[in-house]
């Protein structure tokens, strides 16, 4: 019993310090493997591998939460180039889709970052990079909320890409868009911890990039007070640190 506890403590915290989306892989998908393997363990001569392994993580998880360990690394990550006086567009990552089908809520703040740049005189086009999601009955699009968001904005030049499933594929969408356009400079919009490495991967395939990160509202990235909002910003640091050298070791960036 001692070893199942452990083991479930294990992944209940591996799933709040972000680890598992590193590899892709859903809060609930280890949860009970782990607690089964941890009580087989817990019969052995290894039975308390398991709780020392729990306690390590609870260590770390509140030296996270209640220490401003995190404030450091986490204006390092960020990239936020000044936003120049004209570029040829400004281009906004779309940054997922929930299961009904709408912008997350990190595509919220990305689309109104875009808009506003665009209303201000930025550049004359905005674009939205398109992702979709498969439901039961027909696939959803991020196009329907961002294109939404536009309209209220009454913007009149305003495109999205081909369907895209990555950063780099992002980047690929566009710079084809910017070569027939013949646009040089765009103005990339993206969530703050993702500015590094999107900013990068698009200046890797030819473009000059100014970064501006969005608003972050999910996550006070700029004061990193609250124990939640750290924990979640190490998730986020996390996930891209090991993006970022996925991306280096596949000469994206």
């Amino acid at each position: 019993m001692v070893g199942a506890v452990a083991g479930a403590t294990i992944w209940l915290l591996l799933d709040l310090l972000g680890v598992p989306e590193i590899f892709g892989i859903g809060a609930d998908v280890g949860l009970l493997p782990l607690a089964v393997l941890a009580a087989i363990v817990g019969l052995t001569r290894f039975r308390f591998f398991f709780v020392r392994l729990a306690l390590l993580l609870l260590s770390l998880t509140l030296l996270i939460a209640y220490t401003p360990i995190m404030g450091a690394p986490s204006r390092r990550a960020i990239r936020s180039d000044p936003v120049p006086r004209s570029a040829d567009a400004v281009v906004v990552l779309s940054g997922g889709l929930t299961a009904d089908g709408l912008l997350t809520q990190q595509g919220i703040d990305r689309s109104l970052k875009g808009v506003e740049l665009v209303e201000n005189g930025v550049a004359p086009v905005l674009v939205f990079t398109r992702e979709e999601k498969k439901g039961s009955d027909s696939a959803r699009s991020s196009a329907e909320d961002q294109l939404r968001l536009a309209r209220m904005a009454r913007l009149t030049r305003v495109f999205t890409t081909r369907k895209v499933t990555s950063t780099h594929d992002e980047a690929l969408a566009v710079s084809s868009i910017a070569k027939f356009r013949g646009w040089r400079n765009i103005v990339l919009v993206t969530s703050p911890f993702h500015s590094r490495r999107a900013c990068s991967t698009f200046e890797r395939v030819g473009l000059f990039v100014s970064c501006v990160p969005s608003d972050s509202r999910d996550v006070a990235v700029k004061k990193l007070d609250d124990p939640h909002d750290r924990i979640v910003a190490f998730g986020l640091y996390v996930y891209e640190l090991a993006g970022s050298l996925r991306y280096r070791l596949a000469g994206w960036i």
